[in-house]
């Protein structure tokens, strides 16, 4: 799908809309021509994430009951807002209402991803359109998934002290001087202070006594994603995958409230892949 996809800058207000907000908006799309044709008015697609200015739009669809709807210059859909007081336009707000209006679109390209651009907590998810440019693409293959264990009480620090492991994750973990009884049952999403960054990840093994005992998963800005593997099993999984393809497995995460990491493997000559890297702890 082609498409124009302009991330907004940081400090753009991420739009937290209501019921009543999305429908608004999504009626805003409707009848537009008297409005749009010609001017320049900024617009934008919330069915391919493009911006883009209302003179560019040159198809409109005719309406039986009022004025003509315009259709995206890039996707050709009847999916165009355009730039108001009570709700300026921003990548943020596309992104929301594609996550709302194209929900089955969405999930099933979240659900297929071998590939998304980094981002870092929520607001930077919509804010850099990535749930428009999520893909599946042929240049990664998906080989495993693995499960890291979301920290939120103190039984979960004592795990991690029993292993040896604190040290790697102390700077990471939430204000451990109210003891928080642990539940059953699932565990809720994280505060917006945890979330943690996305996109493509470098793989980092912590060897003792020439053998791994930690992986740590550091995304391109060099943070550490703040949870450890959880299960025996995908620790087995991982050193099992790191053998048989070295620097060319990656972690990837899609999704910036998700515990699972894909594992996937560039192919393609000259790829730049991050190094697998092992170190000694002491």
């Amino acid at each position: 799908m082609r498409r124009h996809i302009v991330p907004d800058e940081a400090s753009v207000e991420v739009p937290h809309l209501s019921y009543k907000d999305r429908h608004a908006l999504n009626r805003l799309t409707a009848y537009g021509r008297p409005i749009l044709e010609g001017s320049l008015l900024r617009c934008g697609c919330f069915h391919c994430g493009s911006s883009f200015v209302a003179s560019e739009i040159t198809d409109w669809m005719p309406e039986e009951d009022g004025a003509d709807t315009a259709l995206c210059p890039y996707c050709g859909c009847d999916a165009v807002l355009y730039d108001t007081k009570e709700f300026p336009l921003s990548t943020a707000l596309l992104s929301s209402m594609y996550m709302e209006w194209f929900k089955s679109k969405y999930q099933e390209r979240e659900t297929v991803a071998t590939y998304a651009p980094s981002f870092s907590g929520y607001d930077d998810y919509l804010r850099q359109g990535i749930a428009f440019r999520l893909e599946k693409s042929p240049r990664y293959e998906l080989v495993g998934e693995v499960e890291l264990w979301l920290m939120d009480n103190i039984s979960d620090w004592d795990w991690l002290v029993d292993k040896g492991l604190a040290e790697l994750y102390s700077d990471n973990m939430v204000d451990m001087g109210s003891h928080v009884e642990e539940e059953e049952g699932p565990k809720e999403e994280p505060d917006e202070k945890n979330k943690d960054a996305g996109g493509l990840l470098r793989i980092v093994a912590h060897v003792e006594n020439g053998e791994p005992v930690e992986y740590e998963f550091i995304d391109e800005r060099g943070h550490v994603i703040s949870y450890p593997l959880w299960h025996e099993e995908d620790r087995f999984l991982l050193r099992e995958l790191l053998e048989k393809h070295g620097s060319h497995l990656m972690g990837l995460l899609v999704d910036p409230f998700g515990s699972k990491v894909r594992l996937v493997v560039e192919h393609g000559e000259g790829a730049a892949t991050p190094a697998v890297v092992s170190s000694e702890r002491e």
